[in-house]
């Protein structure tokens, strides 16, 4: 369940990188949790660039950069030198969950703690 609260971070913090050159989308990481949670800080440490995240309950996903056609992406956008919260897929000690990142700039990459709060 979301908390109202600062965020306390539940399980370790993972890197997840999309190596190579821009619009690649990375290989799946794992993420696991101390406790059940489901929600997560993503901190992107990209100069000038966002990260754009999906974490999945299932490891066979793709994700893809945003277009402005109503078709739209299963993204989360997160700025340059900034982080975000998101509620996504509960996570446990015998539950994992799936991240994906893909960038607009070469070697993209995100921090995804989870955790619980805002």
């Amino acid at each position: 369940m979301a908390n109202n609260i600062a965020f306390q971070p539940m399980g370790k913090t993972i890197k997840v990188t999309a190596t190579g050159a821009a619009n690649t989308e990375s290989q799946v990481f794992t993420i696991t949790a101390t406790s059940p949670v489901n929600q997560y800080y993503i901190t992107n440490d990209g100069v000038n660039n966002f990260v754009y995240v999906w974490i999945s309950p299932t490891s066979n996903f793709n994700v893809a950069l945003p277009e402005s056609s109503a078709t739209g992406s299963f993204v989360v956008p997160c700025p340059p030198f900034s982080y975000i919260v998101i509620t996504g897929p509960q996570v446990s000690p015998t539950a994992n969950v799936y991240a994906k990142v893909i960038g607009d700039s070469t070697n993209s990459a995100a921090y995804i703690t989870p955790g619980e709060g805002l």
